[in-house]
C-alpha cells in the first residue's frame, strides 16, 4: 500500500559558499571565521553555525549553532531563518516548537525562499504550529513550485489528486507530478507511474507506468519496486516474467513493504519464479500481516491448512528472526515436505486476459493483488478480473499521518 504522497518537509541545513565580498567562509580558519562572525558578518555567522551543527573542525554543539544562526537570522539572512525553522522542527539545541518553526519559515518564505515556502505549506497542510488550512498550504506550495521546488511540485500534485484546498483534478495533479518526476523525485515518479497505471488524468498506459515505476524503483522506492514486481508477475505492459517479479518484490520486501512481502509469499507458495516452499511463504505472510497487509492474514490461514506443525514452527522462527534491511530467507529445511511439484513453475505463462465489470470470483478462498494511489485502487484477481475501488484514509495515531489501507479481496 502506498504511503501518502506529501511527507516532504525539507529538513536540511543550507551550506554557505562565497558571498559578494568574495570571501569563501568555508575555507577560513576557525579563528578568522569567529572574528568576522563576532563583528556581525551574517555570512560568517551562518557558516560558523553550520560548523557547530555538523561538528566540522569543532565539537558538535547544537546550542552554539542556534546562537550563531539566530544572529544571522535577526539580520534578515534568509538561509539562517530557514535553518532556525528546521532546528525548531527537530528540537536540536532548542525545545521542539512548531510555532517557532513556522515563525522562521514564514520570515524566509516572505523573502521568496522556495524551500521555506514549501515547508510552510507542509506546516499548514499538517496543522503543525498553525491551524490546519489546506488552501493556505496550496498557496505556499504554489509559490515554491513555480520556482521549481520539486518537493512543492510533488505535494501540489497530491493536493490536486485528493482535492484538498483545491478542486480535485487528476490532470492538474499529473502536471505537477511530471514536473517533480523530471527533476528525479522518486516519489513523484512513483505517483506518475500510478496515474498511468490506473488511467487517472491521462489514458491508461501500462508501458509508460512501468517506465516511471522503474525510475523510482532504481532509486530504491519500495512501493515502486513492489508495483514493478506486480507488473512483471501479471504481464502488464511487459512480457510476464516471474523471476523478474521476484527480484523487484524482494527489493521492496527487504525494505519492509508489506504488499511486496505478501506478493512474494504467494510466489513461494505457488512456485512462481522461485522453488515452491510453503515455509518461506508462511514466513513472508507473517511479515506482511505484521506490516498491516489486509490480504496476508487470509493467505496465511489458507496455507496453514496444508502445513505440518514442524513447518509452521520453522516459518515462525524465520519470520521472528528477520529484521528490516536484511536479506529475506529464501530456503527452509521443511518447506518442501508434502509439497506437490508444480509443472513449469518458472516458465512464463501467458498473462490472464483482462476482465472488468462483474467478474469477481466466488468461493471460500479468493486471492487478489492491488495497486493504489491516494485511495484509488485496482484490485486484480487470479482469474484476471480487475475492479477499481476507492478506499478512505484512516488516521494513524502512531505517526500522526493519514494513511490509505489496502482494499480487501
Amino acid at each position: 500500500m502506498r504511503r501518502l504522497l506529501l511527507l516532504c518537509l525539507s529538513l536540511f541545513l543550507f551550506a554557505v559558499g562565497a558571498f559578494a565580498a568574495d570571501i569563501d567562509y568555508k575555507k577560513l580558519p576557525l579563528v578568522e571565521l569567529k572574528r568576522l562572525a563576532t563583528q556581525g558578518e551574517a555570512g560568517a555567522q551562518i557558516n560558523l553555525g553550520n560548523r557547530y551543527y555538523e561538528g566540522q573542525g569543532v565539537a558538535k554543539d547544537y546550542k552554539e549553532a542556534v546562537a550563531w544562526f539566530r544572529k544571522a537570522a535577526e539580520q534578515g539572512d534568509v538561509k539562517a531563518q530557514f535553518n532556525l525553522g528546521v532546528i525548531y522542527t527537530k528540537g536540536r539545541g532548542v525545545l521542539q516548537n512548531d510555532k517557532e518553526a513556522v515563525t522562521w519559515f514564514r520570515k524566509a518564505a516572505e523573502q521568496g525562499d522556495a524551500d521555506a515556502q514549501s515547508n510552510l505549506g507542509f506546516m499548514y497542510r499538517e496543522g503543525k504550529g498553525v491551524t490546519q488550512d489546506y488552501k493556505e498550504a496550496v498557496a505556499w506550495y504554489l509559490k515554491a513550485a513555480k520556482q521549481g521546488d520539486s518537493h512543492a511540485q510533488l505535494n501540489l500534485g497530491f493536493m490536486y489528486a485528493t482535492g484538498r484546498g483545491v478542486p480535485q483534478n487528476d490532470k492538474e495533479a499529473v502536471t505537477w507530478y511530471l514536473k517533480a518526476a523530471e527533476q528525479g523525485d522518486s516519489v513523484a515518479q512513483y505517483a506518475l507511474g500510478s496515474m498511468y497505471d490506473s488511467g487517472q488524468g491521462m489514458p491508461q498506459d501500462y508501458k509508460e507506468a512501468i517506465a516511471w515505476y522503474r525510475k523510482a524503483a532504481e532509486q530504491g522506492d519500495a512501493d515502486a519496486q513492489s508495483n514493478l514486481g506486480f507488473m512483471y508477475a501479471t504481464g502488464r505492459g511487459v512480457r510476464q516474467d516471474y523471476k523478474e517479479a521476484v527480484v523487484w518484490n524482494c527489493k521492496a520486501a527487504e525494505q519492509g513493504n508489506a504488499a511486496a512481502q505478501n506478493n512474494l509469499g504467494m510466489m513461494y507458495e505457488n512456485g512462481q519464479g522461485v522453488p515452491r516452499d510453503s515455509v518461506i511463504a508462511y514466513a513472508l505472510y507473517n511479515l506482511a500481516a505484521a506490516g498491516n497487509s489486509e490480504k496476508a492474514p487470509s493467505n496465511r490461514a489458507d496455507i496453514v491448512r496444508k502445513m505440518s506443525a514442524r513447518q509452521i514452527e520453522e516459518g515462525q522462527a524465520l519470520s521472528g528472526k528477520w529484521k528490516v534491511g536484511t536479506p529475506l530467507p529464501t530456503t527452509s529445511k521443511t518447506g518442501k515436505e508434502g509439497a506437490k511439484p508444480v509443472a513449469s513453475a518458472d516458465k512464463p505463462t501467458a498473462a490472464l486476459p483482462k476482465k472488468t465489470g462483474n467478474c469477481r470470483p466466488t468461493g471460500p478462498s479468493i486471492r487478489c493483488q492491488s495497486r493504489c494511489t491516494n485511495g484509488n485502487c485496482i484490485v486484480t484477481y487470479e482469474n484476471g478480473c480487475e475492479i477499481r475501488v476507492q478506499v478512505q484514509p484512516k488516521y494513524n495515531p502512531f505517526n500522526s499521518q493519514w494513511e490509505y489501507p489496502s482494499p480487501g479481496c
